[in-house]
């Protein structure tokens, strides 16, 4: 029964969180503003482009290529492949053609998206990027555009992992460009339904040369239109869901620094840029709810906002023109030429109207306050569909979950000889290191969400292990420190070339929070001296810590989110590689490493040119190469077949020694009928090419529950535990 509750209590609390988060999504797509008509004179709707017109640029001639066709996620589509268009908005006539395609493309599943122009400089060829989603998968496309045959070469197919789920492109080469990815998963359901649910800045910018494919600005909840200032110095990122335009400084390596962002109190989609002017102009969603509903009968609208003065002080956002969806549906582009205005569609059609005589009437004054979240039956529909739709996911999560954590593992006996509990650590012995001398750290008192509680405040203490009795004594801590709050988590000890002093730095929870201790040992009266306590937004959940300095090391953040419901339920459920290490030290803080799906123990090699990381979900652990920057290279990942928690690491034959959760699921949900059990993995040879993982020791929970550490010393192993027991046992 207990497996039952706790699947029961996960659906409840995601169906509560799942409620605040439709609230919050209906808020973000600005669900209640009304619509009010701002029109231009002399529009007409241009011929052909009855599947939409989803970007637009246009050259310097007048000459626009529009994107048609896009079949989208969520959007109506028809079956016909995409195509690209040609208009030559000097032609008094505006008749569109559709360009001819030749070379190896597969125009039956070519599906347009954004595109970009790019001339260049040396032979004035013109080239068109274009993002194309054969198959919902997401690649770019690169023509050769022919004027006097009006026609398309292809030229190659772009592809590459970073370039995951594309949404707008801007050419900065003939064959490089900045992208912006509009979603961070990749599965249907979860981009569809628990991406917009959760809406978290998880969207990136990637910036493309065949030299070089990186990330080059991240933290968009929807990153959509992108493009490029007329000096080519900034980029401009439009977050749809956030209602900013970001500006952005280009650098010499390519990589962007933000400058600035824009509201502009609508969801945005494409960025053109009037090259004298270098106005931006926008095609927005005003109501994105309506195209997330798609009632016929109260369709979504069409909206195209301008920026002016970008870079002053004080930009200009005015609304240009305004539909209730009645003329155009889900305007995704605005482009303006020689007085006049494109504005294209996702699904729809495409407008063309005169821009002279035009009243401007600014964004601000048509907002209205948001009316209340009770409407009408169809978005409660709406919601429930969400809802059932993530109960079906959770479930495949849930085995997924339980899959990852062993669940259906047995746990046989693998007993050592001679094998003591230690005294006084009736608590946890969460993570032990020992020095060269014998001397061991242990921390106790450990306060984890999830985990059986622990009596009393955190404490430290220290263990001979050359002495007989093998007694823990506790570390007596200043006055000055918070001891109530205390509530310690993985540790390491650093000790000084300089003057020989041994400093211990502790991960500490108070409040549930994450900062690291440094305190300094005193030898003579067995005491911590507390040095200083190091806070950083970048250490925001950390659960182990190595020490290459007195105040530098490395740090394991093993949840991504900070909201308790979304790490110890969403995030298990989910489980995607979000964890990171970072880097820290007095004069530089960052990210080294990511990737991990819950990154957990960390140490150093004895040569202290390798790190090692344990991803307990993913069953490995992590060699990585450190750089003289700090930087951290990926060399190669060791399969070890348990949920291994800290890392101990031998100095004398380099070993690792590991504390494992061999039936983690039994740690979830905690029958003391049937406990957790405890392993030890010791890995040689990490570094050849073949490296010997061995189990030393196994318990099925019925002598030390939760093994969460190992090591070694004098023949002699040392087996802490999350909140159980400590075991000291001989080494055959």
């Amino acid at each position: 029964m207990g497996k039952v509750v706790f699947i029961t209590l996960a659906i409840a609390a995601l169906s509560a969180l799942l409620g605040e988060r439709a609230i919050n999504l209906r808020k973000r797509t600005l669900a209640s503003r009304e619509l009010v008509q701002n029109h231009l004179p002399n529009c007409r709707l241009l011929k052909d482009l009855v599947n939409g017109s989803e970007d637009i640029t246009i050259l310097d001639d007048g000459v626009a290529l529009i994107s048609t066709g896009l079949k989208y996620p969520g959007l109506p589509t028809s079956d016909a492949p995409g195509k690209i268009f040609f208009l030559d908005l000097q032609d008094p006539d505006l008749n569109t053609k559709e360009l001819p395609i030749s070379g190896n493309l597969d125009l039956e599943s070519f599906n347009p998206h954004g595109i970009s122009v790019y001339i260049d400089p040396t032979d004035d060829t013109i080239y068109l990027f274009v993002v194309n989603h054969p198959q919902h998968k997401s690649q770019v496309e690169l023509f050769t555009f022919d004027e006097e045959d009006v026609s398309l070469v292809h030229v190659k197919t772009i592809k590459h992992e970073l370039l995951h789920s594309v949404n707008d492109i801007v050419a900065v080469g003939v064959e490089s460009f900045y992208a912006t990815n509009d979603h961070y998963f990749s599965h249907k359901l979860l981009k569809a339904f628990v991406e917009p649910i959760l809406a978290q800045p998880w969207c990136d910018v990637v910036f493309y040369s065949p030299e070089e494919v990186r990330v080059a600005s991240r933290g968009y909840y929807f990153a959509n239109g992108i493009n490029i200032s007329p000096d080519e110095r900034h980029i401009y990122v439009v977050d749809l869901f956030d209602h900013k335009v970001h500006v952005m400084e280009r650098k010499h390596d390519s990589s962007l620094v933000s400058v600035k962002t824009v509201d502009v109190g609508s969801l945005c989609d494409n960025v053109d840029v009037e090259f004298e002017s270098g106005d931006l102009w926008l095609g927005c969603h005003p109501n994105g709810w309506k195209a997330f509903m798609m009632d016929p009968e109260d369709p979504p609208g069409a909206e195209v906002i301008r920026i002016q003065n970008i870079h002053s002080d004080q930009p200009v956002v005015t609304q240009v023109y305004m539909d209730d969806g009645h003329v155009i549906m889900g305007s995704s582009a605005a482009a303006a030429y020689g007085g006049k205005l494109l504005i294209g569609t996702a699904f729809h059609k495409a407008l063309y109207c005169d821009l002279a005589f035009v009243t401007p009437l600014t964004r601000w004054s048509l907002l209205r306050r948001l009316k209340s979240f009770v409407s009408n039956m169809g978005k409660v529909v709406y919601i429930s569909l969400v809802i059932a739709a993530i109960s079906v996911l959770l479930g495949e999560r849930i085995l997924n979950l339980r899959k990852r954590a062993l669940a259906s593992r047995e746990l046989v006996n693998k007993h050592l000889p001679n094998c003591v509990t230690l005294k006084n650590l009736d608590f946890g012995s969460e993570d032990i290191t020992v020095l060269g001398d014998g001397r061991a750290f242990i921390s106790t008192g450990l306060k984890y969400p999830g985990m059986p509680p622990t009596e009393g405040t955190g404490k430290i203490f220290s263990l001979d292990v050359q002495d007989a009795r093998m007694k823990p004594v506790e570390l007596r801590m200043p006055r000055n420190f918070d001891l109530e709050s205390f509530n310690p988590h993985g540790i390491s000890a650093y000790i000084d070339p300089l003057d020989d002093a041994v400093y211990l730095l502790v991960v500490n929870h108070p409040e549930h929070k994450s900062q690291v201790e440094l305190f300094r040992f005193l030898e003579d009266d067995l005491s911590l001296l507390h040095v200083k306590t190091i806070k950083h937004e970048l250490l925001h959940n950390v659960n182990d810590i190595v020490a290459v300095g007195v105040d530098s090391f490395y740090a394991t953040n093993d949840h991504y989110f900070s909201h308790e419901i979304l790490k110890n339920v969403v995030e298990p459920i989910l489980a995607q590689p979000w964890t990171n290490v970072v880097y820290y030290s007095p004069g530089e803080v960052k990210v080294v490493s990511e990737g991990y799906y819950l990154a957990n123990g960390i140490n150093v090699s004895p040569d202290k040119r390798h790190i090692y990381v344990a991803d307990l979900i993913d069953h490995n652990v992590h060699v990585l190469e450190r750089k003289d920057d700090n930087s951290l290279a990926p060399v190669k990942a060791v399969a070890v077949g348990s949920l291994c928690d800290n890392i101990e690491v031998d100095p004398e034959t380099g070993d690792l020694w590991l504390g494992c959760h061999p039936n983690a699921w039994k740690l979830i949900v905690f029958d003391p009928k049937d406990p957790p059990g405890s392993e030890v993995i010791r890995v040689q040879n990490i570094h050849s090419d073949e490296p010997v993982v061995t189990q030393v020791y196994m318990d099925d929970g019925h002598v030390i529950i939760g093994s969460s550490v190992a090591t070694v010393y004098g023949g002699k192993l040392l087996i802490g535990s999350v909140f159980h027991k400590a075991l000291c046992c001989d080494l055959e």
